[in-house]
């Protein structure tokens, strides 16, 4: 029985693992977007692939460049700013999900032998 449980938790945590990798989109090539800003200013921008344009304009906006504004411009306005956009945080509900499920089920087993051998202790 413990070998059963040892092959279901191994799937379990695999199918899991795959699921979050691609929820996450971990292994997908990152975007690269250009964003000009009010001073036209310029910017390039490398978001992860599920960033949206509305999200990446706003991180080009909280992330305003100090050489360039509407009282100070020169011929480097012209070149982009290299901004990198953060991975959104990792959800940890998955991760729980994965180790939890299979540790519930050895602790449920294992108190269903116990009661079932007449709540004998091992010798």
């Amino acid at each position: 029985m413990f070998r059963l449980w040892v092959i279901f938790s191994a799937l379990w945590i695999a199918i899991m693992s795959a699921i979050f990798i691609a929820d996450a989109h971990l292994l997908e090539a990152k975007k690269t977007f250009e964003v000009e800003g009010p001073s036209k200013e310029k910017y390039e921008v490398v978001a992860p692939p599920n960033a949206t344009e509305a999200e990446v304009v706003a991180f080009a906006q909280r992330n305003p460049r100090a050489d360039c504004s509407a009282t100070k411009t020169g011929p480097w306005c012209s070149y982009p700013a290299k901004l990198e956009m953060p991975r959104k945080p990792i959800e940890l509900l998955v991760i729980y999900l994965a180790f939890g499920v299979p540790a519930g089920a050895l602790v449920i087993g294992g108190g269903f032998y116990w009661a079932l051998s007449g709540f004998r202790r091992a010798t």
